[in-house]
Formats: C-alpha cells, sequence, structure tokens
C-alpha cells in the first residue's frame, strides 16, 4: 500500500489540475470566448470592442434581472480580456487549435497574464506534490539504512542467526545457484529479517503513512501545544519549584548536550547511554567540561588529519569552502 502512495497522490494531483479548476480559471474556462461574444475567429479588435459594449449593456446586473445574468456577465468580460489583448488572444487561438497540450497552455496563460485564480486547487497541488517528495525522500532514507544495516556485523550476524532458526537459510533453497545469486538472494532474506524482526532505530523506521506530510500538517496544532505545555511544565516544576530533575528531564538534558534527537537517543545501545549518563551532562559545569573536551578534540583532529589540512590549502588556493569535499 505505502509504495503505491506516491503514485496515488500524483494521479490526484493530476486529476485537480485537470478537472477541479486551474485550467477552468483559464480563459474562459470550458467555454469558447468567441461563442460568449457571438464572434467568429476572424473578428478584428475593433469588431471586439463593439461587440461587447452592446452585450455588456443587456447582461450587465444591474439591467438584466435574469438569475444568472451575473455569471454570464462575468463570462462576458473574461471572453473580452482574451480577445481585446493581442498576445493573450493568439495564446487562446493555439489552445484552441491544440487542445491537448495541456501544460504548454498553463504555462503560456501564467507567463503572460496575472490571473485571477482560485488558490485552493494551487494550495492543494503544491501540498500534494510536497508530500510526495517529502514520502519519497523518508523511504529514500530508510532504504539506505537498511542497506547500511546489511553491512554492519552485528546487526547482519543478528538477522542470520534469525534467519538459520527459521530454517530460511538451508542449502536447499540455494540449489542451482551461481555465487552471485546465492549472495543476492541470501542478502534479501536478511534484508527482511532486517526489516521485519530487528529494530534499527536512529530515526530510520519505516515510514508509516502517519508520517506523511499532509498528516503531520494536520497534527501541527496538537503537536505543538504538546511541546509548548511540555516546555511549560518543565519551566514550573524545575526553574520554579526547583525539584530535583527525574530521568525524563536528565535524558532532555544530555540530548541538547549531544546535539541530537530524542529519536537518535532512541537509537542508542545502552552502553553508550551508560557513558553519557556517567559524565551527569545535565550538570553546567559537566556540560562545559564536556563541549570544551569535544572542541579539543575537533582542534587536534584538524590540526593531524592529512586529508583536512589539504582541503585547507586548496581552500586558500582557489578560493572554495572548506568542507569542501570530492
Amino acid at each position: 500500500m505505502m509504495s503505491r502512495l506516491p503514485l496515488l497522490l500524483l494521479a490526484v494531483a493530476l486529476y485537480t489540475v485537470v478537472e477541479a479548476g486551474i485550467f477552468d480559471s483559464m480563459y474562459c474556462g470550458r467555454h469558447n470566448c468567441y461563442e460568449i461574444m457571438g464572434l467568429e475567429r476572424t473578428a478584428t479588435k475593433k469588431e471586439i470592442n463593439k461587440q461587447y459594449r452592446k452585450l455588456a449593456k443587456e447582461l450587465h446586473p444591474d439591467h438584466n434581472k435574469a438569475d444568472d445574468a451575473h455569471e454570464k456577465f462575468e463570462l462576458l468580460v473574461s471572453a473580452y480580456e482574451t480577445l481585446r489583448n493581442e498576445v493573450s488572444r493568439n495564446d487562446y487561438d493555439y489552445l484552441l487549435d491544440n487542445p491537448d497540450v495541456y501544460y504548454e497552455h498553463f504555462y503560456r496563460f501564467f507567463s503572460h497574464s496575472t490571473p485571477k485564480v482560485d488558490v485552493g486547487p494551487v494550495i492543494s497541488i503544491s501540498l500534494i506534490v510536497l508530500t510526495v517528495l517529502h514520502y519519497l525522500h523518508r523511504h529514500s532514507s530508510y532504504n539506505r539504512a537498511i542497506n547500511y544495516a546489511l553491512h554492519v556485523p552485528n546487526l547482519r550476524n543478528q538477522a542470520k542467526q534469525l534467519a538459520a532458526s527459521e530454517g530460511l537459510l538451508d542449502k536447499k533453497f540455494f540449489k542451482g545457484m551461481t555465487k552471485d545469486e546465492a549472495k543476492v538472494k541470501e542478502n534479501k532474506i536478511l534484508r527482511d529479517i532486517i526489516e521485519e524482526k530487528l529494530d534499527i532505530k536512529g530515526g530510520y523506521q519505516k515510514p508509516e503513512w502517519t508520517d506523511i506530510l499532509l498528516v503531520q500538517l494536520l497534527v501541527l496544532p496538537f503537536n505543538f501545544g504538546k511541546l509548548s505545555w511540555f516546555h511549560i511544565r518543565r519551566i514550573y516544576k524545575y526553574k520554579i519549584m526547583g525539584h530535583a530533575l527525574d530521568w525524563e528531564e536528565k535524558d532532555y538534558r544530555t540530548r541538547k548536550v549531544l546535539g541530537i534527537s530524542a529519536t537518535q537517543w532512541g537509537g542508542l545501545d545502552e552502553e553508550k547511554k551508560e557513558t553519557f549518563y556517567k559524565k551527569e551532562l545535565w550538570h553546567e559545569e559537566n556540560k562545559q567540561a564536556y563541549l570544551e573536551e569535544k572542541e579539543e578534540k575537533e582542534r587536534l583532529f584538524k590540526a593531524t588529519n592529512n586529508r583536512y589540512k589539504q582541503q585547507k590549502r586548496l581552500a586558500r588556493k582557489e578560493k572554495v569552502p572548506e568542507n569542501w569535499n570530492d
């Protein structure tokens, strides 16, 4: 289902563009501008102006009390604005002669005019396109994480043990295969095991429908309120009331010092977390000592790393950024 989601969203976007109003907002929409004005395509500019003045008197809502007078008058104005201008008329004639090249008409219309377009479909299409791109990015990141996990000895060994315990690596399944074919199949089995049964964490969970941009935008007010309450509660509890720090607060302050998210913190193994707990980074003096130590290590690395020094020399010589990479 999730693999079909981008195609489904793109189909909806295309339907919205063609059927839901974007092209209907161009020129005279689904009506023929010449027919609205009762003119032939060979009509001169003088004839267009004369016919507009005549029809405007007949259709103006101040003089015409018919129920559809307002709608007809708006169509007349649209037709007149289209045909009285030579550029827009040429574009419209091209549309009549070539009705199937939708996006060329879209480009011509918007590049030569300042149209009155309903922003609703435009916003909808933009959100759908951004949602598709966001989903593809998340899915691509997830696939890279799984492929990386396949080459991490610890995770690969765990996957192998699980696959072996379920009989998925029995020789009978690889009978008649070449060495390369067997390796591809084994990697496919291990990949499925890692995806389904191992928690690789670290912000690389498989994207769910709740992760797509549209859903995230819908729950944004709730998440903002939740975040605001979290910080208000922290300030009241620890700053105002002076309560001792609990483990939730210690985790939060440790993460902030390390500069990582809650998901990334959750992806660390317990041994690594224990190392940071022992440093007690929630205390200001320990935090400053850790940051100074980190800065010193980075300075020493830059001073002794040949590749960094080479890039720095190149940056000075060719005036390229020092973080340039091959």
